[in-house]
């Protein structure tokens, strides 16, 4: 056994050695390999593609999508405004008093500065997550002052411009712009892909299962518009019984007699005044016709295909407005499945911000360092969340006073089931 290993660790030690040690580098490096890009288009610098080489083009169709469809743009704002829950930064490390007060005025300027000064962090966020959950991604470019001394702004990055390209066993991304590519400075560069899959650093958008499912729902509403239209309103229903063939008529005549006399009867009609009756012989038939079509039906046929859309945006239907059961706790169980969803997301984001924050600190003078805490959507029933929050403090000083649990282990507990 000890033979193989020998001459592989020689066959690696023969290559390229890390600087500054005498360990080979290919120890370290995986044995997996990245998804194969070149299967799809033969090109070794190629992009790499979107998962299931979906085209490009359909970022554009998502945000149409976004703004035309009610319900996706719904979907969207549902997802934007739960996850904007806001946060706290923390100061840890502080080499002084005065050091944590500067790194506090760091950040609040940083929060101010960035998005062009538009709004702060809170607009930078706002873009951050309508890209999100539009496109599965979203990203970021930090830019430094002229001094390089600090971060002057940080702008978000159109997503359906980037791609990535494997470039020394890295990914490197780029930006199409104007058919021409931009190297994107990676360590300047934040990317966020919500969902990916393996190796493919793109994110797969919430609205890449739903464009059928969308076409069938405009279609069907297409359809119930105009049927709804004649349901809603009568019509009259003239039958005109053709009058007897007179003797030596030719049947080139009676049939100029029958369209005659059938032109002047719709003439009567079309110039018929609301408040005027029809007069005519027995042999013209006028009756009110009314639409049988009952709109339950398409109700029925709506719901369906609505509620696939809202799977499609992995929302619950109660906070769309619709709410299929009859008890409360039906709608409190959605509500507490979608926070957890986003609390998922919003670790994504405590990420970022902590490296923006992080960043401008190291920059400036490193005697600090930044944690973000997001903040938690509130439980729907108030009174017992207060309630378990208060039993798990109970619970807490019971295990401290009894010896298994000194006071920080204790805070530390508590920390972990969501207590401040």
């Amino acid at each position: 056994m000890g033979g193989w290993l020998e001459r592989l660790v020689g066959r690696v030690g023969s290559g390229k050695r890390e600087r500054g040690r005498g360990v080979p580098v290919g120890v370290f490096r995986e044995v997996s390999r990245p998804e194969d890009v070149t299967r799809y288009s033969g090109w070794l610098d190629s992009f790499v593609p979107l998962p299931n080489v979906t085209p490009f083009e359909m970022l554009q169709v998502y945000r149409f999508l976004r703004d035309a469809i009610p319900d996706i743009s719904d979907a969207v704002w549902t997802w934007k405004r739960l996850c904007q829950t806001g946060f706290d930064v923390e100061v840890l490390e502080a080499s002084s008093a005065s050091a944590e007060g500067r790194a506090r005025r760091v950040i609040d300027g940083l929060n101010g500065r960035v998005n062009g000064g538009d709004r702060g962090m809170e607009g930078l966020l706002d873009i951050f997550y309508t890209s999100l959950f539009t496109y599965g991604a979203a990203a970021l470019e930090i830019v430094l002052s002229p001094s390089r001394e600090s971060i002057w702004d940080v702008v978000p990055v159109d997503v359906w411009t980037v791609r990535f390209r494997r470039e020394g066993g890295r990914l490197q991304a780029y930006q199409l712009h104007d058919g021409e590519e931009i190297k994107l400075p990676m360590e300047r560069f934040v990317y966020v892909g919500l969902d990916r899959d393996g190796t493919n650093p793109y994110g797969r958008s919430m609205l890449r299962s739903i464009p059928f499912v969308v076409k069938v729902q405009q279609r069907l509403l297409e359809d119930m518009a105009k049927a709804t239209h004649n349901a809603g309103w009568s019509k009259l229903h003239v039958q005109y019984a053709p009058d007897e063939r007179w003797r030596g008529e030719s049947p080139e005549q009676y049939q100029d007699r029958m369209t005659g006399n059938l032109d002047a009867l719709r003439s009567n009609l079309n110039g018929l005044e609301t408040d005027q009756n029809l007069v005519t012989y027995d042999n013209v038939k006028v009756s009110l016709v009314r639409g049988e079509q009952q709109s339950q039906v398409f109700y029925e046929n709506h719901k369906a295909i609505e509620e696939q859309v809202i799977t499609g945006t992995h929302l619950m239907p109660v906070l769309l407005g619709r709410n299929y059961g009859t008890t409360e706790t039906y709608g409190t169980a959605q509500f507490e499945i979608v926070n957890r969803q986003v609390d998922a997301v919003n670790q994504s984001v405590k990420r970022v911000l902590e490296r923006l924050y992080n960043f401008e600190l190291a920059l400036l003078w490193g005697e600090a360092r930044a944690r973000v805490k997001m903040r938690s959507n509130r439980t729907v029933d108030i009174l017992k969340g207060a309630q378990a929050r208060g039993k798990d403090i109970e619970n807490a000083i019971a295990l401290r006073d009894s010896g298994f649990m000194n006071e920080s282990q204790a805070a530390a507990w508590l920390h972990g089931v969501g207590v401040s």
